[in-house]
């Protein structure tokens, strides 16, 4: 069996920053199922998703883009 390890300092800064921000789209749409299907909070899908976007704008503020 191949070794899929993938070693996470691996990653640049700018594909970090893509990914939290597509996670962070993702969150918008599941969460906003859950809340209308009655699974999640409003305020805690809101919590989570400020926390992603908050991943994300420190990302960007580290790397200075």
């Amino acid at each position: 069996m191949a070794n899929t390890t993938i070693r996470t300092g691996t990653f640049p800064v700018t594909a970090l920053i893509a990914e939290a921000q597509r996670d962070s789209d993702l969150r918008r749409q599941v969460y906003w199922a859950s809340v209308r299907a009655g699974t999640m909070r409003q305020a805690d899908a809101d919590k989570c998703i400020a926390l992603m976007k908050a991943i994300t704008q420190r990302l960007t503020v580290t790397a200075a883009l």
